[in-house]
């Protein structure tokens, strides 16, 4: 154990460290758990908390709210039959028929498990994958970084939502957003409209929370879901079987290692994870009929492959500065609030916040399975009752008092309200907020890293294709876009 892993252990186990993780992840259940208060949300409240703290301990936090957020949907998929986050929307499936039949208990029991096993094996990926793909892109000229952007944008753009041209828009927005304020080449403002408070830019931090807090509160209160009743359940059986488990070995293993390689691909996250690994588990059982009445194997796949994508999801943001999802989108939002640029370089100039993100995301993913085994059974259940309208304000009121603290700046205040009010639209027309927030934190790497390449080839576009890393990802950009394409076209012909 070198010096800086064994100074970065030490400090994770200190009180204050170790409270800070508890509070995240708790923070991150109650807003998973409770539908329309998702893990994004989560994460994105929290950042204006973050700015007075250290960068070590604002990661410590913000991981711990981004895996209890993932995890806690599994408890409203059970006890209401309706997904917490959208990472959970398979566990419906099994998870609330089981509850009906008195199993609420077991049903949350495999889920807070196979939670836990989720989030581990990713984070042994991580641990592997991350510190090689970081000495490989440390070579990686502005040419290549340039096409490693345009492919993860792409990818986002087409795994995005029913309509390509929906996320081709949302995605221009962001990077529009970005050309906002001074050129950093010639010093001339642009996109100003005249507003000397603009040349600035607008501020990504604002920007993410008025998207994903203050724009959800928007929907909420336009569109109130319907009261919510939890099913009334046995909870006294919580485990598996012995022989349940060693059935269910095949199964982890596959839902594990989709989920670690869909949340490695930029933009995409546990969305996805969730039912491509439900229907793999659901085409590998001898009795696929039984799913969706009340299968174990359904759960299992949906909770295990939407915690493995977090680690999937952070490997290319720790590595190349490209996040996984729009959680790790704000995470890395909340490390550049402290002026640390994730990439390459992180693991060269700050080991010790690296060391940290493998130490805290371990901790934080047993806290995580203690806390839901202990009060998934008995407090959850009563906190999903609670009426929208106490909820929803004090969220609204926090998420805005929290943008002006960060720079007592009332600027910062109207940027959130401002985008609020596009993400309410954006939700209202079926309009993917992930593009948006990608483009928003791409932007500007996307920019400079053009820029610097169209100066070095003297504005030839030739090197794009000649270049081999440029090339390979500029063609998988094609195919991510192709095959959507196609995709799309095959199922509008079914």
């Amino acid at each position: 154990m070198d010096a800086t892993l064994f100074d970065a252990f030490f400090a994770a186990l200190t009180p204050a460290n170790l409270g800070l993780t508890f509070f995240g992840v708790i923070f991150g259940l109650i807003f998973g758990m409770i539908p329309g208060l998702t893990a994004t949300l989560a994460v994105a409240l929290l950042l204006p908390v973050t700015y007075g703290l250290s960068p070590a301990q604002s990661i410590i936090l913000l991981l711990g709210a981004y895996i209890g957020g993932i995890s806690g949907g599994v408890v409203s998929a059970v006890l209401l039959g309706i997904p917490g986050t959208p990472s959970s929307i398979t566990s419906v499936f099994d998870g609330y028929p089981m509850a009906r039949k008195g199993l609420a208990g077991k049903a949350l029991g495999i889920g807070a498990l196979s939670n836990l096993i989720g989030t581990l094996f990713s984070w042994i990926i991580m641990i592997i994958m991350a510190p090689q793909l970081a000495r490989i892109a440390l070579t990686f000229t502005a040419l290549d970084t340039t096409a490693v952007i345009i492919f993860a944008l792409t990818t986002v753009i087409s795994l995005s939502g029913e309509s390509l041209f929906r996320g081709m828009v949302a995605a221009s927005f962001g990077l529009l957003v970005c050309a906002i304020g001074i050129d950093p080449l010639n010093g001339d403002p642009r996109l100003t409209l005249g507003i000397s408070a603009l040349e600035s830019g607008a501020s990504a931090i604002p920007a993410m929370i008025g998207l994903f807090v203050v724009g959800e509160m928007f929907v909420n209160l336009a569109d109130p879901p319907p009261p919510v009743k939890s099913v009334i359940s046995n909870f006294r059986q919580t485990f598996l079987t012995k022989v349940e488990f060693l059935q269910s070995i095949p199964n982890m293993l596959r839902s594990c290692s989709i989920g670690a390689a869909i949340g490695i691909l930029p933009g995409i996250g546990s969305s996805l994870a969730n039912f491509v690994a439900y229907d793999q588990a659901k085409k590998a059982a001898k009795e696929p009929e039984t799913f969706g009445t009340g299968n174990i194997q359904g759960i299992i796949a949906s909770e295990a492959s939407n915690n493995a994508a977090i680690g999937g999801a952070l490997i290319p943001m720790l590595t190349l500065g490209i996040p996984g999802d729009t959680v790790t989108a704000v995470l890395m939002g909340g490390l550049l609030l402290h002026g640390i640029a994730p990439g390459p370089l992180l693991f060269r100039d700050h080991p010790f916040i690296v060391d940290m993100v493998y130490i805290s995301f371990f901790i934080a993913a047993i806290m995580m399975f203690l806390s839901m085994a202990l009060l998934g059974t008995r407090v959850f259940p009563k906190l999903l009752l609670l009426p929208r309208r106490y909820i929803l304000p004090f969220v609204l009121v926090a998420s805005t008092a929290g943008c002006y603290n960060m720079n007592t700046s009332m600027m910062d205040v109207w940027t959130a309200l401002i985008f609020g009010i596009i993400g309410f639209v954006f939700k209202r027309y079926n309009y993917p907020a992930t593009p948006a927030v990608i483009g928003l934190v791409l932007g500007r790497m996307l920019e400079d890293n053009l820029r610097r390449t169209l100066v070095d080839t003297g504005g030839s576009l030739v090197p794009f294709v000649t270049n081999p890393i440029s090339a390979v990802f500029l063609m998988l950009a094609v195919a991510s876009i192709v095959y959507s394409v196609w995709q799309r076209s095959r199922k509008n012909a079914a």
